[in-house]
């Protein structure tokens, strides 16, 4: 019977250059009631690495070896159709130390793991979930619905039907909004009991860029060592490592694109100027909803310094990108795209290496305002500032730049 020895290459590659704890043996053993031969697979995906191994039944029983630094996803799968497509899939979190699985061949996805502490949060997270998200499906349906009539009426522009659907639409928010809470309600009972684990750190994972620098920073340092060296503790850290460059008082990360018109741009040509950074989509309907107040704001600030770019989270569709300025009128400034690897999104890899992973922005829209020196004076969503917060702040510096050059 084959061990799962190459989950140990994957997580030491995975891993490596890190001071990381020692990997420890783990042994999955396992039983499929009603099913007694034939293969059955387990995988383990790091980054762009993915690992598959087999083993065939012995009576339904079957175990998997192999060593394991920390609690590592992986999915449990039989009745291959095709190259990596299988009929029946079960997602499970396994960690160091013995564990046993039991299965219903009919019922795969339900099986049951004993023996990691990190499952068992995980499982605990989703029965608390699966109510209220049931409930939530025909109001998700509904807004779905309504978010098709806003597309389809934009691109007609049909003014009159876009104002009759909104309001709708923010009716339909509103059904959504305790649904949500209840949502976030479970997370954080879950996150209160297993602060430091690996629950933990999935849940952060996806919140660091919504939450305030000081509370995802706080979140962080309650992990666990073996939680935070994981897959998402590694991508927490460097999300909060991003946020910090692209937070109040970091110098602007410099970086150069070709923009709409097919010119270079640079953002260190800009040093002198207050910049607003805009990060935006076609596709994202609060971004479009800002835009008019964008367009005031240009309008006030516009001869006094003031500058801004827009990044636009539209690779690969430049043309809804273009459109998009067109039908807003925002092409009176700059705008770039920002730059992510189409390719690798495709695949669903992580690019960190584009404008708005070196500001850390997880949410649209956000903006960054740089002063004339290059640093950072105000960061607006994600987590951070309101856009009455940014009117705030560029009434206040503008109004002080102008007094200045009128005393010299």
């Amino acid at each position: 019977m084959k061990t799962f020895k190459v989950i140990l290459k994957v997580s030491l590659v995975f891993l490596a250059g890190q001071a990381l704890g020692q990997s420890k043996p783990f042994m999955l053993k396992g039983k499929v009631a009603g099913k007694s031969d034939g293969y059955i697979y387990l995988a383990l995906s790091a980054g762009e690495s993915r690992s598959v191994d087999s083993t065939l039944l012995n009576k339904g029983e079957f175990i998997f070896k192999g060593e394991l630094a920390y609690p590592t996803q992986v999915e449990l799968m039989m009745d291959k159709i095709g190259e990596g497509s299988f009929n029946k899939l079960l997602p499970l979190i396994i960690e160091p130390g013995e564990m046993t699985l039991a299965i219903d061949y009919n019922q795969f996805a339900f099986g049951t793991l004993k023996g990691s502490t990190a499952n068992a949060e995980q499982h605990l997270l989703n029965q608390k979930q699966a109510n209220v998200r049931s409930q939530m499906q025909p109001v998700q349906a509904e807004y779905n619905r309504v978010v098709a009539k806003y597309l389809l009426a934009r691109e007609q522009k049909d003014s009159a039907a876009l104002k009759g659907i909104q309001v709708e639409m923010n009716t339909v928010q509103k059904k959504m909004e305790p649904f949500h809470l209840q949502i976030r309600d479970t997370e954080e009972q879950v996150l209160k009991d297993y602060p430091n684990g690996f629950t933990a750190a999935n849940r952060l994972m996806y919140a660091v860029g919504q939450l305030p620098l000081d509370e995802s920073i706080k979140r962080y340092e309650l992990l666990s060592d073996g939680a935070k060296n994981g897959l998402a503790g590694r991508y927490v850290k460097n999300k909060i490592d991003a946020v910090r460059r692209g937070s109040v008082g970091a110098l602007a990360p410099i970086f150069t694109g070709t923009d709409i018109n097919g010119k270079l741009l640079s953002l260190a040509a800009y040093k002198g100027k207050y910049v607003l950074l805009d990060f935006w989509a076609s596709w994202c309907v609060p971004c479009r909803k800002g835009n008019p107040h964008l367009l005031d704001l240009y309008a006030k600030y516009k001869d006094k310094g003031f500058e801004i770019i827009g990044v636009a989270s539209d690779d690969g569709n430049e043309k809804a990108w273009r459109k998009a300025v067109s039908d807003d009128t925002i092409g009176v400034w700059k705008h770039v795209l920002s730059g992510q690897n189409v390719e690798k999104l495709r695949k669903g890899e992580r690019d960190e290496n584009y404008i708005g992973g070196q500001y850390g922005i997880s949410t649209l829209p956000t903006k960054i305002l740089i002063d004339p020196q290059g640093k950072i004076i105000g960061r607006y969503g994600s987590g951070a500032g309101t856009d009455e917060d940014l009117d705030k702040k560029l009434s206040e510096v503008l109004s002080f730049s102008i007094a200045t050059k009128l005393k010299k």
